[in-house]
């Protein structure tokens, strides 16, 4: 008895150990990530394209403030400038490594699987950061101009919604840039991203199809159709988004789809001989 209570001690510290090594390493690999780009195009992507929006809706606010704040441009951002922007990201990241030949995603010493998933937390921060901005421009803008401004509990909603809804294009296109190349990861998710989400009216259910909920979520929060046209209370379409679980049935289907894709692509990595 005695013997069989020392080895599973021993299994479990082993387990143990082996837990802690796992979480060191995705932390290495994560920040040699975040070194890679501090001074590099995904951070500068992730900001400088989260601006042209927001400072319109901005300077149209401060030039007709009689008009209120405006959230078609937010409308813009997340259907139109946030898919690119995601895009273009991920696929920098995935590139990096790429174009030296994979020799440091191979000699770092972090197991593959651990060194994909860093890749896409990265991206997943980046993409976070983007809608951060977004929703930093608005803020301030609703307190200087709040007429017609939500308020910064449903902005900060939409924020973190839209960073939720786009995530499945991290991971899509992080193994499409590593497999096919850099064409293909930025157009193919992109495109498929547009394609639904413009066409959200055709889908047959829109929480189920994270595109479409893209354009369609942020109206439970936001005084903007999917359209980008000025939505108010009352409106039929207003009103079903708003009420019932359609919001969190989307925002459980966007994180599944990425936690699937995630997964899919951590096992590919580690069994890939291609990079090797």
């Amino acid at each position: 008895m005695r013997g069989q209570c020392m080895a599973g001690g021993a299994a479990m510290a082993r387990s143990g150990s082996e837990d802690t090594l796992a979480q060191g390493s995705f932390v290495r690999a994560l920040r040699a990530e975040a070194l890679k780009s501090r001074h590099g195009a995904p951070v500068r992507l992730a900001i400088v394209l989260a601006l042209p929006f927001p400072l319109l809706a901005a300077f149209v606010a401060l030039s007709v403030p009689q008009f209120g704040l405006s959230y078609s441009p937010w409308n813009y951002w997340y259907a139109l400038l946030m898919p690119v922007s995601i895009t273009l990201i991920a696929a920098t990241v995935a590139n990096a490594d790429a174009r030296l030949g994979n020799h440091t995603l191979l000699s770092s010493g972090v197991p593959l699987h651990l060194a994909w998933g860093a890749k896409v937390a990265w991206c997943l921060a980046l993409l976070l950061l983007s809608n951060l901005v977004v929703f930093a421009v608005y803020a301030v803008m609703s307190l200087v101009v709040p007429q017609g401004a939500a308020s910064m509990s449903a902005m900060l909603a939409v924020a973190l919604a839209l960073t939720v809804m786009g995530s499945w294009m991290i991971p899509a296109t992080h193994f499409l840039t590593m497999r096919v190349g850099m064409l293909a990861g930025v157009f193919v998710p992109l495109a498929v991203q547009l394609a639904l989400s413009l066409g959200w009216s055709v889908v047959p259910f829109w929480p189920a199809c994270p595109p479409a909920a893209t354009i369609v979520l942020p109206t439970a929060f936001l005084p903007v159709l999917p359209s980008g046209e000025p939505a108010s209370p009352g409106m039929a379409l207003v009103e079903s988004i708003s009420q019932g679980p359609d919001v969190a049935l989307a925002l459980i289907v966007a994180a599944v789809l990425t936690a699937a894709l995630t997964a899919a692509g951590a096992v590919w990595l580690d069994r890939s001989e291609e990079l090797r």
